[in-house]
């Protein structure tokens, strides 16, 4: 399988998950492995699934993804399986307890990109990933990177 991981990192946590992710896939496939900034020429004929990250902010993916999902060529896209994953601090984390509800109810950068997709005709891959840091600059929760990899190849198997 050809597969691009295209994701913005702001203090290397969604890196390093898109790292781990890509390290799982690698196996039996040509896997890019692309920050965003080096993604806009990224040719999307032939490509067999597209994974796009970004760390939650503001209940949205970075500026950056954002610009580049949208950017996308639908027509281009269309049939493309695609997967989303972002990195996020978890509710149970989030105090006081009404403003982990402001946070449940706003969502997360991952359902954004996967809905962004959705848009453009694509099929889904999976559910969209959401691993866990432990404050804003990080770091990732205990445990994280592997679920990153078991995620991965859960979307490998659907192939």
């Amino acid at each position: 399988m050809k597969i691009a991981i295209v994701h913005d990192s702001i203090f290397g946590n969604t890196a390093k998950i898109a790292e781990a992710i890509a390290d799982a896939l690698r196996p039996g496939n040509e896997v890019a492995l692309l920050p965003v900034g080096e993604a806009k020429s990224l040719a999307l004929a032939g490509l067999d699934l597209l994974v796009v990250g970004s760390p939650t902010r503001g209940f949205r993916p970075t500026p950056a993804i954002s610009e580049y999902t949208e950017g996308l060529d639908s027509a281009q896209l269309a049939g493309t399986r695609t997967a989303a994953f972002d990195t996020r601090i978890a509710a149970e984390d989030i105090h006081p307890a009404p403003l982990r509800w402001v946070v449940e109810a706003g969502g997360y950068a991952a359902d954004r990109i996967a809905a962004s997709f959705a848009n453009k005709g694509c099929v889904s891959a999976g559910t969209p990933g959401g691993f866990v840091v432990t404050g804003t600059e990080g770091p990732l929760r205990e445990g994280e990177i592997a679920r990153a990899r078991d995620w991965a190849l859960g979307l490998a198997r659907v192939a």
